[in-house]
């Protein structure tokens, strides 16, 4: 299996477990593992897989959504139905759509695989599971397309809906730090010198804060600015500093609680490898995870503990 393959294999990996036993799952895991850089997509796809599956599970229907699913369902079973004008601007925007570049590739090595029989399940999952996959497209494809549809920005909530997410793991915010300091469009919410002032903005966003972990090196280092970070249901914050003209460093923290990071030592000596074009130091004390993130290299961001 090459890395091509193992990829359309691992797109298709469910989360529950349950391809566990699946041979093909267990091959491309194991090229994973063993490839740097087919681990690191792996863990951004699974990011931007639970970072969907937040999102969606924080959308709220339309009213009306029933009638339209039942109207849907009655069009695949033969049965005529007039179209509006939202009708037709949803199928033509459908009409529009274009497979992704590479995908008759994918399909192609997905088909090399060896054919196996495959157990049929004591239950008929797919007379269940079908028709809720079904409405759920339909409810999103309604959500995002209609033009009277409420659309979530980034922070917003719902009152009365609350979403959990277990403890994320520290790849996936390192992951989402990297994305958010490299995007285009980056902002602070806050710009001061003052590290106080940072600290006590972040305090007042209801957010881990880093006052008392900040490393040595930093310690006196004139701020830039700060932001909060949210990661899959996780509420963080990101403090830039200034460590000379033309270096930055980021740090980021949140909550023990929330970040999976039971492979690191407690506080003092931090885990320091490289990201791509990025240096990043992982610790964590008694209540907070911290990450510190910077491009002058491994060997600049030891020095600073």
């Amino acid at each position: 299996m090459d890395k091509e393959q193992a990829r359309f294999v691992l797109r298709c990996f469910r989360p529950d477990g349950a391809d566990a036993d699946d041979k093909d799952f267990a091959a491309a895991l194991q090229l994973a593992a063993s490839d740097r850089e087919l681990g690191e997509w792996l863990a951004e796809e699974r990011a931007q897989d639970a970072a969907f599956s937040s999102a969606l599970g924080r959308l709220e229907l339309p009213d009306g959504l029933r009638e339209e699913i039942l109207a849907g369902l009655a069009v695949a079973q033969g049965q005529e139905l007039e179209m509006d004008a939202y009708d037709g601007q949803m199928i033509g925007a459908l009409a529009q759509i274009t497979p992704p570049e590479g995908f008759r590739r994918e399909i192609l090595a997905a088909m090399e695989q060896s054919a196996r029989p495959v157990a049929k399940p004591s239950r008929s999952w797919w007379r269940f599971g079908v028709p809720i996959a079904a409405a759920a497209g339909i409810a999103l494809a309604v959500v995002m397309t209609r033009p009277d549809a409420t659309t979530l920005g980034e922070g917003d909530q719902l009152t009365g809906r609350e979403t959990y997410v277990s403890s994320v793991p520290i790849s996936h915010v390192e992951q989402e730090a990297i994305s958010t300091l490299t995007s285009p469009g980056f902002t602070l919410d806050l710009k001061n010198a003052d590290q106080k002032v940072l600290f006590k903005f972040i305090r007042e966003q209801g957010r881990a804060c880093p006052e008392g972990g900040v490393p040595r090196g930093l310690e006196g280092i004139p701020g830039l600015g700060c932001r909060v970070l949210d990661v899959e249901g996780k509420s963080g914050a990101i403090v830039c500093f200034r460590k000379s003209d033309d270096e930055v460093v980021h740090l980021v923290v949140f909550r023990k609680g929330d970040v999976d990071c039971c492979d690191l030592k407690e506080a003092t000596k931090p885990v320091i490898d490289q990201h791509g074009n990025w240096a990043v130091a992982r610790w964590h004390d008694s209540k907070r995870v911290f990450l510190l993130l910077g491009k002058s290299g491994t060997d600049d961001l030891d020095k600073l503990f």
